[in-house]
């Protein structure tokens, strides 16, 4: 390299250096510039129901009368006709073809009679409990409570769905089970109905302001599968 020309290359480098640094300093590339950690995502995103329309469902639980039990800052009283239950904190919406019913027991806050399957003579019934603030139980011990009282035709455990599922903001308990039902008494110390083979339970443990609230609906199978769609619907719309 003559003279002249490396005169000309150290004049470039002491005029484009301090232009070159500016450059990598405003492009992040400075060399002791750290990455900023990025936050992980929060957002859950619910399990696709399985094929054949049926609820994700992945582990046990439910609630007891008189139990202690839990939870959320928004309490209230049960549904009302006409579409939405207007007395309580706790209010859902009314599905179609379902039929309001004074409640037979004052532990029950709402309870619907619920139509039959085409085909079918009898349909079933939806009852909603709530027991108190601090009362009722907890998930778990109360959905063994709910599937204990269904069996196989000659009397062993039958086998059931019981998982959590996510409607809204509210993680709720749900469970399903088919066999002969068993109903208890409606009058303490009474004579138990007779067991009724071919039925189905469709059950839900909802969180409450002061207690969970208890979701079940029973009758023939064919016609709970045929309100499996409006029961889900009821639970989404819980507010």
């Amino acid at each position: 390299m003559t003279e002249g020309a490396r005169r000309f290359s150290l004049t470039l480098a002491r005029a484009c250096g301090p232009m070159l640094a500016c450059a990598l300093a405003l492009s992040g590339c400075a060399p002791d510039r750290q990455e900023e950690a990025r936050p992980a995502a929060a957002a859950e995103t619910p399990s696709p129901a399985p094929p054949g329309g049926a609820p994700p469902l992945v582990r046990s639980h439910d609630p007891i009368p008189g139990a202690p039990g839990g939870a959320d800052p928004h309490a209230g009283r049960g549904a009302a006709a006409g579409g939405s239950s207007p007395h309580g904190e706790l209010q859902w919406d009314i599905p179609d073809g379902w039929q309001m019913e004074a409640p037979s027991s004052p532990m029950r806050m709402a309870q619907y009679r619920v139509p039959a399957a085409s085909g079918e003579s009898e349909g079933g019934e939806c009852v909603v409990f709530y027991f108190g603030p601090g009362q009722g139980g907890d998930a778990q011990s109360n959905v063994a409570r709910w599937t204990a009282q269904f069996s196989t035709p000659d009397g062993g455990q039958v086998a059931n769905r019981v998982g959590e599922q996510r409607f809204g903001s509210r993680l709720v308990t749900r469970v399903e089970a088919v066999g002969t039902y068993h109903p208890t008494s409606m009058s303490f110390g009474g004579e138990p109905p007779p067991p009724r083979p071919g039925h189905m339970l469709l059950g839900a443990v909802v969180p409450g302001g002061d207690a969970n609230w208890f979701f079940r609906c029973t009758g023939p199978e064919k016609t709970m599968q045929a309100n499996r769609a409006a029961f889900d619907s009821l639970l989404a719309s819980v507010r």
